[in-house]
């Protein structure tokens, strides 16, 4: 309870740094079997196609973020990557691993696509059932879906896949990032930051995140809680994906100094 008490009052802080209110903030979050969801309806808008509804969680327990957001090109906002059906079919986007032997082949439609608004509800009866099979024995956390992937990662319960031959670049590089780098909170009053870089490597490596949106040089990219709460720099996957924007502690961690 005090952790959470605690992170409240953050929060309170931080959305009035933002222009935010809590309720405003607090009213966009999903339920934790619906957190990450991506409802991709670039062309099924004003047709007979159902949306197809994306699971990060799926995808998460599996393959890294940096595999399918370098290595396949895929967007950072819902919408933008412009898949069609030749591009999967061609072994492009989804279809890499969509192949029936990665996961299954492109051609078994309905996995993907309802038929249905009856079918669309079956779908996420059952991927709510799969959820909380998959949640059940994994660390848990406060916010977003409930899942510590940090520590199931460190706990060796995810085996995350980072690298498809033919597409993946071999890792070759001599850098190693192992800081835990401390920054100053703008607001008055409230906990430093604390940002680490090995725990975003895991997930992410260097190109999600460098040099776009973030500069090299320590402090060079400034920003505000505002920016952040408008999904730039780090609210490009905090509150989408990544565990959301009010459970304030796991950054603010650093002690105020009196």
């Amino acid at each position: 309870m005090a952790i959470f008490r605690y992170s409240m009052m953050v929060l309170i802080a931080l959305l009035a740094a933002a222009c935010l209110t809590p309720a405003t903030a607090l009213a966009e979050a999903k339920k934790s079997f619906e957190y990450g969801d991506i409802t991709l309806d670039r062309t099924s808008k004003g047709g007979t196609t159902m949306p197809v509804i994306f699971r990060h969680w799926v995808h998460r327990a599996k393959h890294s973020c940096r595999l399918c957001h370098v290595d396949l090109e895929f967007a950072m906002h819902a919408g933008q990557t412009g898949i069609t059906e030749d591009d999967n079919k061609a072994g492009r986007y989804c279809g890499t691993c969509h192949n029936g032997k990665e996961a299954f082949a492109v051609d078994q439609c309905s996995r993907c696509h309802p038929k249905d608004a009856q079918a669309a509800d079956e779908m996420n009866l059952a991927a709510k059932k799969q959820f909380f099979a998959f949640a059940k024995n994994l660390p848990k956390s406060l916010y977003g879906n409930k899942i510590n992937w940090n520590q199931a990662e460190d706990e060796g319960l995810l085996k995350t896949k980072d690298f498809i031959e033919g597409v993946s670049f071999p890792d070759k590089s001599p850098i190693t990032n192992s800081r835990e780098e401390a920054r100053k909170s703008t607001a008055e009053g409230l906990p430093g930051i604390i940002f680490s870089h090995p725990k975003h490597a895991t997930w992410t490596g260097c190109g999600m995140c460098h040099p776009e949106p973030f500069a090299l040089e320590i402090g060079a990219t400034k920003m505000t809680m505002k920016e952040i709460t408008n999904g730039q720099y780090c609210g490009m996957c905090h509150g989408k994906v990544a565990f959301p924007l009010y459970n304030c502690a796991e950054c603010h961690s650093k002690p105020v100094q009196q």
